[in-house]
């Protein structure tokens, strides 16, 4: 008889594993938001001030910030196969002194598939940041990402997906997935 504690969402990982990595090229925020059109929706790399990650206790050289653009009602889920804890801050602003943290996801444990809601969440249209994170010690350390501007799921019409990992070298993508969707 198998005894199942506590049930662990299905996750296909390893369709993230062998991708190839390089530095983002991170934007300044006034020029992401001036390339980046509502109506399209994506998702860039872009600078943040020290601050941000200060606040919240990010290090590491890999720290940056991803500026979502959802152009209409989204869904967003999160999942992680990481030996790692992962972390996943949603911020509405990257101004330090008004930035409002929407959602605060963390891995239960290594090894687990859950990184927020069962069914992730429902966004409005709009920008949002994004900060991924894995668990070192007493703080978290930045973690090294890959964008998926040209995803287009099953279940919609439209999306796009940030990928994490934690480790140099390390080519397993499937560490953080955030997976944005909406229909047209």
């Amino acid at each position: 008889m198998a005894y199942v504690r506590f049930s662990i969402p299905e996750y296909d990982y390893e369709q993230f594993n062998g991708l190839s990595w390089s530095a983002p090229d991170l934007v300044s925020l006034e020029n992401a938001e001036k390339q980046t059109s509502l109506a399209d929706g994506g998702c860039c790399a872009v600078e943040a001030p020290d601050a941000v990650f200060e606040n919240l206790d990010i290090k590491g050289e890999h720290r940056h910030a991803v500026m979502c653009v959802v152009p209409q009602e989204a869904h967003l889920l999160g999942r992680s196969y990481a030996w790692w804890k992962q972390r996943v801050v949603i911020v509405d602003s990257l101004d330090p002194g008004s930035m409002n943290v929407l959602h605060d996801w963390r891995t239960p444990r290594s090894v687990n598939t859950r990184l927020g809601p069962d069914d992730g969440v429902t966004l409005s249209a709009g920008i949002y940041f994004i900060l991924t994170s894995h668990q070192y010690d007493d703080h978290w350390l930045g973690n090294r990402s890959v964008l998926d501007n040209e995803f287009d799921g099953a279940e919609a019409s439209n999306g796009f997906r940030v990928l994490a990992t934690s480790k140099d070298g390390s080519d397993k993508f499937g560490e953080t997935c955030l997976t944005f969707t909406w229909n047209n």
